[in-house]
């Protein structure tokens, strides 16, 4: 069995946003103190929060766009989502000027000189969740602070394994399909799913290597449920509400073609006796990051890496020492 322990640890630490962590921070940063100054606002009761993967420690090199959720508890009840987002646009304009775009969910803030944006999404409550614009010019529920939540606990029930999965996972979808639909917000969602029907404790997986094969396993059939329409993604955080998915029908099917093979290929690496070859696998599996950069570098002989799982609770899935 080719764990290749240390070979998924640098392809981990590749993946770690590095250098946008911290302009992400600045950015979001100026940002929310940018509007916790709008007398208005702080009439309604804004409360600013970070959301989105960057928020969840998902995010993978390199970090295109950050979100901030804006809690307006004392929003006027009739007050027009459309007229909403214009208030944001213009507070920020004060600031941002041009680099600042309305949009029908959000109000994007460019930060050119770190190559990446801020997505402001504004959100009134409704009972137990909340609700932001939608692209018809109503309201729609969600509740992504929920969804942090939910990654917390089940990173939790994993040894701390479910975090850089998904990361992983998060890079094959880009190695698959680059910059065609569906996201990573859905690749991340059908994991979550998954991860439900993978075992903890002593009967779990024993490594990274058996983690990551065993989640993209478990997906395969929940992406092509999803593709054929037999059982739809749900979103983890809104019980009963189906997954918002910017995809056509032919992008659906696509990804879950591609990813049943990636899982029989990575099956086919996880179960060989040959480190070098299964390490050939793997790398093509997780590509490149944005920049071009390798993600996963084979082992370069047959000695150079464990061909045993060790520790479980080890991210490295090497064994513990003491002394």
């Amino acid at each position: 069995m080719a764990v290749l322990s240390q070979q998924f640890k640098d392809a981990l630490a590749t993946l770690e946003p590095a250098a946008d962590a911290t302009h992400a921070a600045t950015a979001h940063d100026e940002v929310r103190d940018r509007l916790d100054q709008d007398t208005q606002l702080i009439n309604w009761g804004l409360h600013t929060l970070l959301i989105g993967s960057y928020a969840r420690e998902v995010s993978i090199r390199r970090v295109k766009d950050v979100d901030v959720f804006c809690k307006l508890p004392d929003l006027p009840r009739s007050y027009d989502p459309q007229d909403l987002l214009q208030k944001f646009s213009d507070v920020l304009h004060d600031t941002y000027g041009d680099r600042v775009a309305k949009n029908d969910r959000s109000v994007k803030v460019e930060f050119p000189a770190f190559d990446m944006h801020v997505d402001v999404v504004p959100a009134r409550p409704l009972g137990e969740v909340w609700q932001i614009p939608d692209r018809q010019g109503g309201w729609e529920r969600t509740h992504p602070l929920r969804f942090g939540e939910l990654t917390t606990q089940r990173n939790k029930d994993h040894d701390g394994h479910y975090v850089p999965t998904v990361k992983l996972l998060r890079q094959t979808r880009r190695a698959l399909l680059a910059d065609a639909k569906p996201g990573g917000l859905f690749v991340e969602v059908a994991a979550y799913h998954a991860f439900a029907g993978i075992p903890t404790g002593t009967d779990a997986p024993r490594s990274t290597a058996g983690y990551y094969t065993k989640a993209l396993e478990t997906m395969a059939p929940i992406l092509q449920a999803h593709a054929d329409g037999t059982t739809h993604l749900l979103n983890p955080a809104v019980p009963g509400q189906e997954l918002h998915v910017r995809a056509t029908d032919q992008e659906l099917k696509d990804i879950a073609d591609a990813w049943a093979k990636a899982a029989a290929d990575a099956r086919e690496a996880l179960d060989s006796l040959d480190p070098v070859a299964a390490g050939s696998i793997f790398a093509g599996l997780l590509g490149t990051t944005s920049d071009g950069a390798d993600v996963f570098t084979p082992p370069t002989n047959t000695h150079a890496a464990a061909a045993t799982p060790g520790h479980r609770t080890l991210p490295s899935g090497q064994s513990p020492t003491f002394g």
